[in-house]
This record gives C-alpha cells, structure tokens and sequence, in this order.
C-alpha cells in the first residue's frame, strides 16, 4: 500500500464502479476509461515512479482516539471484525496495515459504505495490556478515516514468548462483544502463526486453560461467516492453520499466502486479501470492482517492479480461486479485468 490519500483512493475506486451502473451509455464510457486507463498504466510500468506520501499534519485528532470494543453504532446491521496478528514475527505485515489506514477506509467505503468495522491487533498473553490493542467500531467515511488513523498511531508492537500467539483466547473474548441490532457478522483472522495447542514446536500453553476448539466453536455459534488469511512464509505452518476452518470451508476460507516467496509481494497482498473477503460478501459485482481497481493501482504503483503487470495478473487470479463460481465465469470476469 502507499501513502495516498482517503479521496485518491475513494475517487479511482469509484471511478471504476461506474461500469456497473445501470445507464447503458454510462458502463459504456466508464469501460472505455477503464481501458484508456490500464492501457496508459501498462505502457508506464517500467519506469521509476515517486509514490505519493500522504499528508498527515491535520489528520490525526486525540479526541477521536477510540480504543477498545463497545458497540456498532445503532442501526447498523452488518459488520466486519479483523484480528491482526501483532506480534515481532508478523510485526511488519502489522505496521504495513497500520499505515494504509486511509487506503483500507476508503476501499472499505466503496465496497460496504453501510457497515461498520473495527480492528483487533493482538499478541500473546506474555504482552501485558499490549495483548489485544482495538480500534472501536467505525463506519467507513472519511470521520472512520480520521478516528482509525488516530487510534492505530496508538497502537505499539508486541513482541516475547513463544510462538504462538494467544488466538484461542482473542477468539473467545470477541464473541462476547455487545452487537446490539447486527444481523450480519464477519469476522477475519490475520497471522502468521496458531494458537495455543495447534502444533507449533515452541508453544508453552494458554495460562487461562482455553482450548482453541471451543473458542472456534464459539466463534462458528457467534459469527456469520469467520476466514482466514495466512500471511506467513511457512507452508507447514499454513497446513497447521486449516484447523481453524472446518474441511469443507477450507478450500474458500482460508487464504494461504505462505506459498508467496518474496516479502514484499506478500506484504502488498495482506490488506488486499482482507478487502476481497469483504467484497465477496457483498456479491460477485463487488469483487469485480475490487479486483478491477486493485489491477489499475498495482499497473499505477508497480509493487511488483519491472514484471508488474504479469505478477499483478497472477495475483488476481489467486484471488479468483476463493471464488464460488465456474471457471467460465472466473474467465469472463478476468476479461473484463484484464480488457
């Protein structure tokens, strides 16, 4: 993610939602801006761009500081919870998640602008009051912008124990949260390990004697849909993490990015793995939106150096599979991605 800013982001991504509009004449200029487009950002991707760094000096405000979990606002039907793995061996994919603040609030704004979110950057129970550090309940404008950028510049990294993290007892605690009118409840997982119980070598136990099975089954009772995004380099610890999803979920639920070699693409991926499980939820129209705007930035603000273009389309592709859908419906929508 780069530094732009919440009304860059909020204005391309809209720009692209336009091709689903219901006026003919306008899905057709929006289709033929979206080609002018990725045809102008394919023929730049070779050279060496200044990524713009997002001015921050009036953006964070201590008063909107909102740390720890209430309730979703009243009204407020559907929600998205997204535990963030905090600790030293996932501290950079944390920190990077912590700086697209802007770009995460405003793609959350046009994927499912009536929802609220909020965050939970955890570690183990040997961090003290830095276990479970949370950014309350949002809504996804530019006010949610404001507030997450202010409360993640309070949240600190965590670091000591063994390698498991305290999953099974963030999992549990979540479940308690006061939802009041939410009908519809998502929740993500984010790490590069398990919990307590699951398998790691250096792994000392849960202090509060919580077995990981009954906080997912807890979880499975309290939540719409749970997913998870494995956001290690460890296949072996990927295989580890499918305990958390039954067999039958794993093939859609689970995102496994262990198989990504390269640090810095997996980094690039992480939030964007989040946001396509946001937009899978909200429908395929979504998801297209997403994958087509996501394609664009990546041709834009080439992550991926001097191969951008066939590195971005693999990437997308990787995304089509956790799609529900035939391979001729994942072929048309990579089509209309890839014009």
């Amino acid at each position: 993610m780069s530094g732009n800013t919440y009304e860059s982001y909020s204005s391309s991504f809209r720009s692209s939602s336009k091709r689903h509009s219901s006026d003919e004449g306008t899905r057709k200029k929006a289709d033929d801006d979206y080609a002018e487009r990725i045809r102008n950002a394919r023929a730049t991707t070779g050279e060496k761009k200044a990524r713009e760094e997002r001015k921050t000096e009036e953006l964070y405000d201590e008063n909107l500081v909102k740390l720890g979990f209430t309730h979703p606002a009243k009204g407020i039907r559907r929600v998205h919870i997204i535990l963030i793995d905090n600790s030293g061996s996932n501290k950079a994919i944390a920190a990077n998640l912590r700086e697209g603040s802007g770009y995460l609030s405003a793609v959350l704004n046009v994927i499912d602008p009536e929802s609220q979110f909020a965050f939970n950057y955890f570690s183990d129970h040997c961090d003290g009051i830095r276990i479970s550090q949370v950014v309350d309940f949002i809504s996804p404008d530019k006010t949610g912008d404001k507030i997450l950028f202010s409360t993640v510049k309070n949240i600190f990294p965590a670091d000591g124990g063994d390698a498991a993290e305290a999953i099974e007892c963030v999992l549990w605690d979540v479940c308690n949260i006061d939802f009041g009118d939410v009908t519809e409840k998502h929740l993500y997982l984010v790490s590069d390990v398990v919990a307590h119980g699951m398998g790691m070598d250096s792994d000392n136990g849960c202090p509060n004697q919580r077995n990981w099975r009954d906080s997912v089954k807890k979880v499975m009772e309290t939540f719409t849909t749970f997913e998870v995004v494995g956001c290690g380099d460890l296949p072996k610890v990927g295989e580890l993490q499918k305990q958390f999803l039954s067999p039958d979920k794993v093939a859609f639920d689970f995102i496994d990015l262990s198989g990504i070699r390269e640090h810095r693409h997996r980094l690039g991926i992480v939030a964007n793995a989040i946001l396509f499980l946001v937009a899978r939820h909200r429908g395929l129209q979504a998801v297209e939106l997403f994958l087509s705007s996501l394609y664009e930035k990546w041709l834009s603000d080439p992550v991926f150096g001097e191969n951008t273009d066939i590195n971005a389309r693999a990437a997308i592709k990787r995304f089509a599979k956790y799609l529900d859908i035939s391979e001729e419906e994942k072929d048309r929508m990579m089509d209309k991605i890839f014009v």
